[in-house]
């Protein structure tokens, strides 16, 4: 007797075992949290920028900081998102010819291509430390805020990136044991 659910025909995605997840729940926490801060960041561009016209047009305040606000929430969402991209494998990506190659080799392709993104990721984190150094001595003009908020941007989002690829390596080692990575599909066009 298994507690595996069948393959689905054609298809990469592994059987999960319904028991013996303890570390799925943490897991999925912190993709809610950072899904959370997506729509945090979504929301601040959208109130900045319609706010910046309403405030133009309608109230003519001496508020002037209005895009430098939606900048913010645009830079935080862009790097957020591309982790969250990853994690829930909805990245784009351009795949020649993919879905002619056998599914061990698709399988390898996708395992390089995630090494090699971990490998640029640790890069980036450890190149881009001093940045916030560097950021908190320059004033974003018409905030309280310094550059630093928005190089925590990038870094954060190579640190999630970093930790969302090293659970797939580990739900991948471990046979997806825990639990901790989404299923894979065989192409981009799953529902």
């Amino acid at each position: 007797m298994s507690n595996a659910e069948p393959l689905e025909t054609g298809s990469f995605e592994r059987s999960r075992p319904s028991i013996g997840r303890p570390l799925a729940a943490p897991v999925r926490l912190l993709s809610w949290l950072v899904k959370t801060a997506l729509v945090i960041a979504m929301l601040m561009v959208l109130v900045f920028t319609v706010g910046q016209v309403f405030d133009r047009h309608l109230l003519k305040s001496t508020f002037a900081a209005h895009d430098q606000f939606a900048r913010i929430g645009l830079v935080w969402l862009t790097f957020l998102g591309i982790a969250v991209g990853i994690r829930d494998r909805t990245n784009v990506r351009i795949e020649l010819l993919n879905h002619l190659a056998p599914q061990h080799i698709r399988r390898f392709m996708a395992i390089a291509i995630d090494l090699v993104i971990l490998a640029t990721s640790i890069l980036l984190v450890i190149v881009g430390l001093p940045l916030l150094e560097v950021g908190a001595f320059q004033a974003i003009m018409g905030t309280t805020l310094n550059y630093d908020t928005m190089y925590a941007s990038l870094l954060s989002g190579l640190c999630l990136l970093i930790i969302f690829l090293v659970l797939r390596f580990a739900d991948l080692l471990s046979g997806g044991r825990f639990n901790l990575d989404g299923p894979v599909h065989d192409d981009d066009h799953h529902d």
